[in-house]
């Protein structure tokens, strides 16, 4: 019969392990920040400072905080989770998220927590680790603890926790000015803290050195009538509910300076479709079709939320850092039905941007299909505009003026129009309601300029124009204006 003897692991070799998993700066402060909400935290602050004598970074929350006991067991690798169910607010996986993410980033990190009126801190120091080659643990004396960063705040809670990280050997050594980097990572952390957990923003506030960080919404859920929602599939796997709701977001073009801050103020679009996947409402992946293979200029619009319950993250293959996860082939079939009402309203929205444009009476262009693949785009002479403008000019500026339009229909700048569309940039030359006092003015100018005996013949088809027909409910008050009527 075989013997089982036990063993110890060597801590460096341990430690080195848990450096290496592969946070970056950012998903590190997510786990971090799973921690606080798990503990049910209604306020969370991060505080930074590169220029310290001992530069920090810390997180503190108002969460249920932690007893001696429970500060023990958080303070191991592969902390004990017996006893904690899955829950809709529990954001832990391994009990490694704490120490990983942590060490990932510095040499020595310490969690100080409150409960039951005391606070107790413990500290994980590589070098003291290192040269020992044991898991050796610091226990804060109380004039410790009161040198900590930021302890003043954790002090005013009833209950709380806060995790300092200090000695940053990792941007040391690859920042070329150890403050920038430093600040870089701190604002990089704050956007991806600011998507990760979005869906949080109502019900706890997260604050970056006493700002609180901006609202996002990936899928524009409050753009009502612009946002096309499909139709949610429910998904049961193992007596647990996967929920799978498809989105198109309103044309690229049409976005207003509101939505795209609460994309994120993107560069493209086009790099954010795909799958938007959540774990108890945490975001763990976005911007990507995790090998559907249906990536491109047309399904940029499209976006898939799927949420799932932490009880099937073995089904998923959710990693450590809870920033990937695999799409199980058991459930592969059900999802593309989703990811096809997406995409193909995403190929519909961007071929036929936009709601159908109401045919004014007075277009400003006209469309001329001159026979079967080709049309042309002229400048209609009938604008009431132009008919004034020619009626007040002599023969040789008539025909300049002739001149003039043509030239601007026969140099229509149509390829950049279609780049520019493509590239989702915003082509600002149509008016908006901000305009509107321009246009009246616009108007009061041109009567001024018509015969008197014309003017109020002019001035009515003036609101049968394209561009003046928005402020058409402006009429009597203009006519008063300009007429004294």
């Amino acid at each position: 019969m075989s013997e089982l003897v036990e063993r110890q692991f060597p801590a460096k070799a341990l430690i080195t392990g848990l450096r290496a998993i592969g946070y970056s700066f950012s998903t590190a402060v997510a786990d971090i920040i799973d921690n606080s909400v798990s503990a049910e935290a209604t306020e969370i602050n991060v505080f930074s400072d590169p220029l310290d004598e001992h530069p920090y970074f810390c997180i503190l929350d108002n969460g249920y905080g932690m007893s001696s006991k429970e500060l023990d067991n958080a303070m191991l690798p592969g902390s004990d989770r017996e006893g904690k169910p899955d829950s809709e607010t529990e954001l832990g996986r391994f009990g490694l998220g704490l120490k990983s993410a942590s060490l990932s980033q510095c040499r020595e990190f310490t969690v100080a927590s409150k409960k039951y009126g005391k606070i107790r801190a413990m500290s994980f120091d590589l070098d003291v680790i290192e040269n020992e080659n044991k898991l050796l643990l610091k226990q804060l004396s109380e004039n410790e603890i009161k040198n900590l960063p930021n302890i003043n705040f954790l002090d005013e809670y009833d209950t709380g926790t806060l995790v300092v990280w200090t000695k940053f050997d990792k941007i040391e050594e690859n920042a070329k000015k150890f403050e920038d980097s430093f600040r870089d990572a701190v604002a990089e952390a704050k956007k991806h803290v600011e998507l990760v957990f979005h869906r949080f923003y109502d019900t706890v506030k997260i604050f970056f050195n006493k700002k609180r960080i901006e609202k996002r919404d990936p899928f524009l859920l409050n753009s009502e009538g612009r946002t096309q929602k499909g139709r949610e599939t429910v998904i049961s796997v193992n007596g647990s509910d996967i929920v799978v709701r498809p989105y198109t977001l309103p044309f690229a073009n049409t976005l207003t300076s509101e939505e795209k801050a609460l994309l994120g103020n993107p560069k493209s679009i086009f790099d954010e479709q795909g799958f938007y996947l959540y774990r108890n409402k945490r975001l763990i992946s976005w911007g990507s079709w995790m090998r559907m293979g249906v990536r491109s200029e047309l399904n940029k619009l499209a976006r898939i939320q799927v949420d799932i319950p932490s009880s099937l993250d073995a089904v998923w293959a959710l990693d450590v850092k809870k920033s990937s996860a695999r799409i199980p082939d058991k459930i592969k079939e059900w999802i593309k039905i989703a990811v096809q009402d997406s995409v193909v309203r995403s190929k519909r929205t961007n071929k036929f941007p936009g709601t159908k444009e109401q045919a004014a009476d007075v277009k400003v262009w006209d469309r001329i299909v001159e026979h079967e693949g080709k049309v042309r785009y002229q400048i209609n002479r009938d604008n009431p505009v132009i008919t004034a403008l020619t009626e007040s000019l002599g023969e040789r500026e008539r025909n300049l003026l002739d001149l003039l339009l043509s030239q601007l229909e026969c140099y229509l700048p149509k390829y950049s129009i279609i780049n520019d569309s493509n590239d989702s940039l915003n082509i600002v030359n149509s008016g908006d309601d901000s305009e509107e006092t321009r246009l009246e003015e616009e108007i009061v100018e041109i009567i001024a300029m018509v015969d008197v005996d014309k003017q109020e013949t002019v001035f009515d088809k003036m609101f049968t124009m394209e561009c003046y027909e928005k402020i058409a409910y402006k009429k009597d008050k203009l006519r008063r204006r300009i007429f004294g009527e």
